[in-house]
């Protein structure tokens, strides 16, 4: 079937509009903020807020139509030409899982300049780590109380020769960890914390200085974090040692009957059953 001419023409504005669109989107980024909420078992929820400023009508209608149509970071950074358009923790160390990328609608415009700003949300999901890999490294030292440490290599950002990391301007990572959480130690003291003897104490036993403060959301901003550490404890109740203990041991005899040597242990219990039976009629 022959397209009408009329049609061919629409079909090449429509592609030249777009295209004109593309080459002339001006997108600039104005701030990054990554926000890890850790759990107990080590895993991590993670949301990055990429806000960006556009700089024509152009750029603004360019970011209208790929939020109608596109969820996938390679289209979004491919748009906007964003190199911060993606998530900073690296997959080279952790496992990356249900990631989402949510473009928000426009939430200003200033008509007399001609620019607008908008964010797009990326969340995803950090699972537990295994064998020493993970953001988290989570280790049982001792009964009911575990140890919790950042893995800065997990971080995806700028770095120096000596391993430091570099926040650039107006970018800052927040961390939430449980209440529960004691020990809390960090090599560069968070923007939102004071620095001072109210809110620290120096373990002399472990010659290290913990924050006792009731803080449990840290922040760091725009600024190099030296070697930069994190870590903390969290001591588990008496009462989850015993129900673990209950809930091994039910999985234990449930995984036993259940697996290959299931019919085997189920003679040998019937048999021990019938045999103390046995035993208590001969005594009678």
């Amino acid at each position: 079937m022959r397209i009408p001419t009329s049609n061919h023409a629409a079909l090449a504005v429509f592609a030249l509009l777009i295209l004109v669109s593309s080459v002339s989107a001006d997108f600039y980024m104005r701030s990054l903020s990554v926000f890890i909420n850790i759990n107990l078992d080590g895993s991590a929820n993670v949301e990055e807020r990429v806000t960006m400023t556009m700089n024509s009508t152009q750029s603004r209608e360019l970011y209208d139509i790929t939020r109608s149509a596109y969820s996938d970071l390679a289209t979004w950074k491919d748009r906007t030409g964003l190199s911060e358009m993606r998530h900073h923790i690296s997959r080279a160390n952790t496992e990356i899982t249900d990631i989402r990328v949510l473009p928000q609608a426009v939430d200003f415009c200033n008509s007399f300049l001609g620019i607008c700003q908008a964010s797009v949300l990326i969340d995803y999901r950090v699972p537990a780590s295994e064998n020493g890999s993970g953001l988290i490294r989570m280790e049982h030292y001792k009964p009911r109380t575990a140890n919790y440490s950042l893995q800065q290599d997990a971080l995806s950002f700028e770095q120096t020769k000596t391993g430091d990391i570099i926040l650039p301007p107006n970018t800052n990572i927040t961390i939430a960890i449980p209440q529960a959480a004691q020990k809390i130690y960090f090599s560069t003291v968070p923007s939102n914390l004071a620095d001072d003897s109210a809110n620290f104490r120096f373990d002399q036993s472990a010659n290290t200085r913990y924050y006792v403060g009731p803080e449990r959301i840290f922040t760091w901003q725009g600024d190099t974090l030296s070697n930069f550490q994190f870590t903390y404890e969290i001591e588990s109740p008496l009462e989850s040692e015993v129900l673990d203990f209950f809930h091994t041991s039910e999985q234990s005899v449930i995984t036993l009957f259940m697996g290959p040597e299931g019919i085997a242990a189920f003679i040998l219990l019937a048999a021990a059953a019938a045999s103390i039976y046995y035993f208590n009629r001969l005594s009678k």
